[in-house]
């Protein structure tokens, strides 16, 4: 027999959202295909295509600490801490590090000493909580 298969309304939309997003990506594609494009351009379209329509969202975040160092790292031995290598010894992708590296944020002391206070706290509850599990 002919059996007809209804779908639901959510599903017709997930399809039709699914097709759109197909053509979006057609799109780009095409346009990569310019050779007018200038690096920037070419880089922007690549990530869009890569990345989906979430946009930017690490697998991985690392402390405030930690991206410090590579920064330091990077600026004081540009040659030997190149962002692959960055991205190898920090376990994140290159990625984050060239978005780290091109990101100038710094945290105030205030907020920093803040964070340090919290963190000691939590230490603090943990070793309590260690203690009076031991007994």
């Amino acid at each position: 027999g002919d059996a007809r298969v209804t779908l639901t309304e959510k599903t017709q939309r997930a399809q039709m959202e699914w097709r759109q997003g197909r053509a979006g990506q057609m799109r780009l594609r095409e346009q990569l295909k310019e050779p007018s494009l200038a690096g920037w351009q070419r880089r922007k379209i690549e990530l869009k295509l890569k990345l989906g329509a979430d946009g930017w969202e690490p697998e991985k975040k690392i402390a405030t600490s930690s991206m410090e160092k590579i920064r330091l790292l990077n600026s004081e031995f540009p040659k030997e801490w190149t962002i692959k290598h960055l991205s190898e010894q920090f376990k994140i992708s290159q990625e984050s590090v060239r978005r780290i590296l091109k990101s100038k944020f710094q945290s105030s002391e205030e907020h920093t000493e803040q964070r340090e206070h919290q963190r000691k706290l939590k230490i603090r509850a943990f070793k309590r909580s260690e203690k009076d599990g031991s007994k």
